[in-house]
Parts: C-alpha cells; structure tokens; sequence
C-alpha cells in the first residue's frame, strides 16, 4: 500500500528568499510536486501556462469558484488566485507530496476546513533586510516596496496560525530545517503504513 503524500504548506512576506527557498526544495526532494495554482492576472515574461500557474479568465475563474472546484482561493489586489482540489488530490493519492505556496488569507481557508498538512512560515533575519533583498531585485519602485514590505509586516504577526517558523538567514539551511520537518511529518503514527501482514495483524 502506497502512503499518501504529504502536504507542505509554505508561506512568506515578499523579499524572504520563498521562490529560490521552494526550487531547492524540488531540487532535494524528487517525490514532489507542485500544486499549480489558477489565476487571472496575466502571463510574465519567462512563465510557461499550466507550470507556473494555469491563466484563465476572471469568467471561467468565477464559474470554477461557484462550482467549489477550489480548495482555497483567494482575490489579490484585482486578481484572482486558487488552488483547485484536482491538482492536489490525484498526484497525493499516487504517494506523490504536494508543495503549495500560499498566503496568510490562503492559509486561513485551509485552517478552518481542517486540511491536514505541514504549515511554515519563512521569515527574513529583519524588516531592514526584507527591504534590502526587495532593492536588490531592481524590479520594484520605492512605492511598490513600501506597500510589499507593510504587507509583510502584517503577514508577520500572523506566524501563530503555522506548524514552523524558519527565519532565512542561507537558503541551504533554511532548506535542511524545511526538509528535517518534512522527515518528522511522515514519522507521525497517523502517517504508519505496517510493512508486512503479520505487524498489520498486530495493529489491528
């Protein structure tokens, strides 16, 4: 019998290092896969539809969310983003685990309907370093940091509502710890498998 995968449940303000954090991730764990998200904002340069999300209209957005295709979902600004049951449900019940990256109103949907998995808030070493990494990236006007930076400040105080909370000072570490959790995870009594008949039989 095959164990079901796992779900991780990643959040972080912006500036803290999640997408590069998330890509070693995959890197280390080839049992992983990503749950695609759906959204309506449009396609950037260098994204590929139905890998880095799936982009669909505002119209066929709403008629999914009507007919509950969504685990979570979420408006962002003007733009809608979510999380459909299918993407998550068939590669779980093929053993696969399942990476998804959320934010704090994401999170809550998930909390309040029970959603069994592995929740972690990533976190940079200070607010004065979140800013810096914003700067650096050279794609953000000072104004656009600002209301980033606010975001995740309120994000932030929100770190009560996960499992973890990993502060990344080195990707690498911030991975192993990431990793180590996982480990723990699967080690739960409600995640055991017996090996054979014999210590089925004992269990019951």
């Amino acid at each position: 019998m095959t164990q079901k995968g796992l779900s991780i449940i990643i959040s972080a303000p912006s500036g803290t290092g999640k997408t590069t954090t998330c890509k070693r991730l995959i890197q280390r764990m080839p049992n992983l896969r990503i749950a695609t998200s759906h959204t309506t904002r449009k396609i950037r340069d260098g994204e590929t539809g139905g890998v880095d999300y799936f982009f669909i209209s505002r119209k066929e957005f709403e008629t999914k969310r009507d007919n509950e295709d969504f685990l979570e979902w979420a408006q962002v600004h003007t733009e809608y983003y979510g999380t459909s049951f299918e993407s998550i449900e068939k590669p779980q019940q093929e053993g696969f685990d399942i990476l998804l990256e959320l934010d704090v109103q994401g999170v809550d949907s998930l909390r309040n309907m029970k959603f069994n998995g592995a929740y972690i808030l990533i976190l940079p070493p200070s607010i004065k370093e979140m800013m810096n990494r914003l700067r650096k990236r050279g794609t953000e006007t000072e104004e656009s940091i600002e209301i980033r930076v606010n975001t995740g400040k309120e994000e932030i105080k929100n770190y009560k509502k996960y499992d973890y909370v990993i502060t990344n000072f080195d990707v690498e570490e911030t991975v192993e710890s990431i990793l180590a959790i996982v480990q723990s995870e699967k080690s739960r009594v409600s995640h055991y498998i017996p090996t054979s008949d014999d210590i089925k039989e004992l269990l019951g």
